[in-house]
This record gives structure tokens, C-alpha cells and sequence, in this order.
């Protein structure tokens, strides 16, 4: 059997985002299911623990440190990075050199455009040269050929959908409470050619379609949704509108198309993110 040492987001001490970013999980289920022995390293619960409270340097180098020793203990035969951006590349570099058999993938959800989220690119650029393996979840090849390297591997990785977090079937639903569902924070979205506001958005559809009973959350502090009330607001509609803040870069959404179509909803983007190739009519 082999052991893969997942150290990701699993939100257990900040609930804000609990049931919200569940990739990590996902991961750790799906690889749990096809027969790995995994250990889930919640590096961020565990930088707030070794901080005291306070010093949040001297928390990264007790985890680091505590990084190193768990590997030694666990003897993992992969490591997966999920935006573990506590962990700095000298300990990956330290943990192969004890361990040379070790394989390490680092996986990225948020986009890669330069001129959009240059801090995000950087940190995936900074473990390059200590993983095998990067995969972002944005299909455009050129975006993803910064990452290449001499013997390395680089793709693209769908946002995940896991049947038992995504459980609803809404498309057998015969009356849902509400025809189209949307659920968004307030920043800017592209909506055609434009880039405005969400609540903007809203206003504009709400002109449109003023026939359609919409269900509209998060894009203020009354209808922020959070932990299982968001997981569960899934089930008010048998419809999504998928609008991220950028809607034409190929094969990139937010992860919202997981929780909307794993939840078996009609969803609606932009045939700019070329969707249309991996999803037929």
C-alpha cells in the first residue's frame, strides 16, 4: 500500500470558508478510494499552532521543522502540495534528500494570468524546481508553459467534484424553489466585454428576466453564505449561472462549476472558457 501525504487547506480551525474550498478533501477522498494510505498535513491549523499566537516566524520554522521529522516518521511514498505556501522549498529539497525515492506534485486552483496574479504564479514558480509534477487548473498552454522545466510534468486539473460532498441531483427536482441560482462575492466580473460589480450583474438580469424567480447570494454581508448553509443553498434551484472574474481564458473557471454541475444543476458560462470541448449540449 502505498502513503501520500496531502498538506493542503482542510479548514478546521478557520470555519469562515468550511464546505466552501473542499478541493483538498476531494483529493484525499478520491485517492483513499482507489486504495492509498492517505495522511492529511493541514499546514495552515498547523502554522497558527506552532505561531503561538503571535510570531507567525517562528510558527514557519517549527513547521518546516516538524515537516521534516513527520516525513521521517511516515516514510510517505508521495507528497501532494495543495497551495501550501507555508512550506518553504528548502524543506522539499531537504525531505528528498533523506527520502530520494519520494515523488512531490503541487497543485494550483486560482488563475495564472500574469498581468492579473503575478503572487500566484510566483509561488507556484518557486517549487518548481523541487516537485515533479505541477497541474493548475487552467487549460491554455501557454499560460501553463511558464511552469515547464527539464523533467518535469505540467496540466491541467479540473475542479473536482466528490459524490459525497456534491450530492444532489437537482436535475430530478421537478418544482425547485427558484429558476436560475447564482452565489458570488462582490468583486468585479466579466459579463460579456465588461468588468463589473456582481451586484451589477444581478441588477441587470433582474431587469432582464423579471418573469424568473432568481436566488442571488454573497454579494453583500446579509447574504454571505458560509459552511454547510452554502453547501445546502445548492438545492434551492435547478439552474447556476457560472460568471467568474475572468470568462476568457480557455478551460478556467472558478470552482464553482464543480459544486453547481456535482450538484447536478444546468450551468451557464461563457463560451470563451471553451468548456464546450470537454461538455456536449
Amino acid at each position: 500500500m502505498k502513503t501520500i501525504l496531502h498538506i493542503g487547506q482542510f479548514n478546521q480551525l478557520k470555519l469562515k470558508r468550511c464546505f466552501m474550498n473542499q478541493i483538498a478533501p476531494k483529493i484525499s477522498n478520491g485517492l483513499t478510494r482507489n486504495g492509498y494510505n492517505v495522511l492529511n498535513y493541514n499546514d495552515r491549523d498547523l502554522l497558527r499552532y506552532f505561531s503561538f499566537g503571535f510570531c507567525k516566524q517562528i510558527g514557519l520554522w517549527r513547521l518546516n521543522r516538524h515537516l521534516v521529522d513527520y516525513c521521517l516518521k511516515t516514510l510517505p511514498d508521495a507528497i501532494i502540495l495543495g497551495h501550501a505556501d507555508t512550506i518553504y522549498p528548502k524543506t522539499l529539497a531537504q525531505i528528498r534528500a533523506l527520502l530520494p525515492d519520494i515523488r512531490i506534485l503541487q497543485y494550483n486552483v486560482d488563475w495564472i494570468l500574469p498581468e492579473c496574479e503575478q503572487g500566484n504564479i510566483d509561488r507556484i514558480t518557486s517549487k518548481l524546481d523541487v516537485v515533479d509534477i505541477t497541474l493548475v487548473t487552467t487549460g491554455d498552454e501557454t499560460l501553463l508553459r511558464q511552469f515547464k522545466r527539464p523533467g518535469n510534468v505540467v496540466g491541467f486539473l479540473p475542479n473536482p467534484t466528490d459524490e459525497s460532498i456534491e450530492s444532489m441531483n437537482m436535475f430530478e427536482e421537478p418544482q425547485p424553489t427558484a429558476d436560475v441560482y447564482y452565489c458570488a462575492g462582490n468583486g468585479t466580473r466579466q459579463f460579456g466585454d465588461r468588468e463589473i460589480p456582481a451586484k451589477e450583474v444581478v441588477s441587470y438580469l433582474r431587469r432582464k428576466l423579471p418573469g424568473l424567480k432568481l436566488f442571488f447570494a454573497g454579494m453583500s454581508a446579509e447574504t454571505r453564505l458560509n459552511g454547510a448553509c452554502y453547501q445546502k443553498s445548492f438545492a434551492y434551484s435547478g439552474m447556476g449561472l457560472n460568471i467568474s472574474r475572468r470568462n476568457d481564458v480557455y478551460l478556467y473557471s472558478s470552482d464553482r462549476i464543480a459544486h453547481m454541475m456535482g450538484n447536478g444543476l444546468l450551468c451557464f458560462m461563457d463560451k470563451r472558457t471553451g468548456f464546450d470541448r470537454l461538455f456536449t449540449a
